[in-house]
C-alpha cells in the first residue's frame, strides 16, 4: 500500500480560542501519538485531511506524515470529530504505526451478484457490513468481497470461507455466519373477527331455539298425561254410580 503524504506544522497554543483561529484559516487542530514517543500538537490542511478521509481507504490510510523540522512518520487517523451541521473538521487524533508490527483495522464487506434463493422468494441476509481484521500496515485491503451467485434457500457464507488477502487474519468467529439467504415468508389466513362473532351468535341462538322446541314438547306430553287421567278418573267414578243404582 502506497503511503499518502501530508504536511503538518507544530503548535504552541491550545484552547478554544487559538483552536477556532485555526479552523476559521483553513486549519485542523490535531494530536500525534503513539509507539511511547511524545504526544505532539500539530495543525494540517483542513482539505487535504478532508480528501484523505473521502478517499476509499478512509481512516485504513496510511499517512506520511512530514512534520515541519522533524523527520517524516507513517501514521493512521485513530479518531477525528466534524461539527454536526456543515461538517467542518474540528479535531483528528494520528496514531503512530510500525510498518512491520501488525495492527487491527475495521475493513468493509461488500456482496456481489444475485443469490439463486432470491429467484424462489427468498432474502439475503448480510449480518455485518465490516470486518476487523488483523494485518500488517502494508496489507490492509480496500475491502474483503464475496459472490452469493450460487447461494439456495437457507445456504449460509462463513467468516471462515473469505478470500482474504495473505497476511489478514479476519478476528471474528471462523463459524460466524455473516450472510444468510432466507426463506419467503408463508402468510397464513386469518378469519375476520366480525364473521366469526356472527358465527357464535347463529349457533347460540339455533341452541336457544331447539331447547325451546323440546321445553314445549314436554309440556305438552305432560299436560296431555294429566287430562287422561281425568277422563279416566271420571270414567270410574260413574260406573261405581250405576252399580248402587241396580242393587237398590
Amino acid at each position: 500500500m502506497e503511503k499518502v503524504p501530508l504536511k503538518a506544522t507544530s503548535r504552541q497554543e491550545r484552547g478554544k480560542g487559538p483552536s477556532r483561529r485555526l479552523r476559521t484559516a483553513g486549519l485542523v487542530p490535531t494530536v500525534a501519538y503513539g509507539r511511547g514517543s511524545d504526544t505532539l500538537t500539530l495543525t494540517v490542511e483542513h482539505d487535504a485531511l478532508g480528501a484523505i478521509l473521502l478517499s476509499d481507504r478512509g481512516r485504513n490510510t496510511i499517512i506520511d506524515l512530514d512534520i515541519e523540522g522533524t523527520d517524516n512518520c507513517p501514521v493512521m487517523v485513530k479518531d477525528y470529530t466534524v461539527h454536526p451541521i456543515s461538517r467542518q473538521l474540528l479535531h483528528a487524533d494520528f496514531i503512530r504505526i510500525d510498518e512491520n508490527v501488525p495492527i487491527e483495522v475495521e475493513v468493509p464487506f461488500v456482496t456481489t451478484g444475485k443469490a439463486a434463493g432470491e429467484l424462489e422468494g427468498g432474502t439475503v441476509l448480510v449480518t455485518v457490513r465490516t470486518l476487523r481484521m488483523r494485518c500488517l500496515p502494508s496489507a490492509i485491503p480496500e475491502f474483503v468481497e464475496h459472490d452469493v451467485s450460487a447461494l439456495e434457500i437457507n445456504d449460509d457464507i462463513r467468516v471462515k470461507e473469505l478470500a482474504v488477502p495473505p497476511g489478514a487474519e479476519p478476528l471474528l468467529p471462523p463459524d460466524r455466519k455473516i450472510v444468510i439467504v432466507q426463506p419467503p415468508r408463508v402468510e397464513t389466513e386469518e378469519t375476520p373477527e366480525g364473521e366469526e362473532g356472527e358465527e357464535g351468535a347463529e349457533g347460540e341462538e339455533g341452541a336457544e331455539g331447539e331447547d325451546g322446541e323440546a321445553g314445549a314438547e314436554g309440556e305438552g306430553g305432560d299436560a296431555a298425561a294429566d287430562g287422561g287421567k281425568d277422563r279416566e278418573g271420571g270414567k270410574d267414578g260413574k260406573d261405581r254410580k250405576d252399580r248402587k243404582d241396580r242393587k237398590g
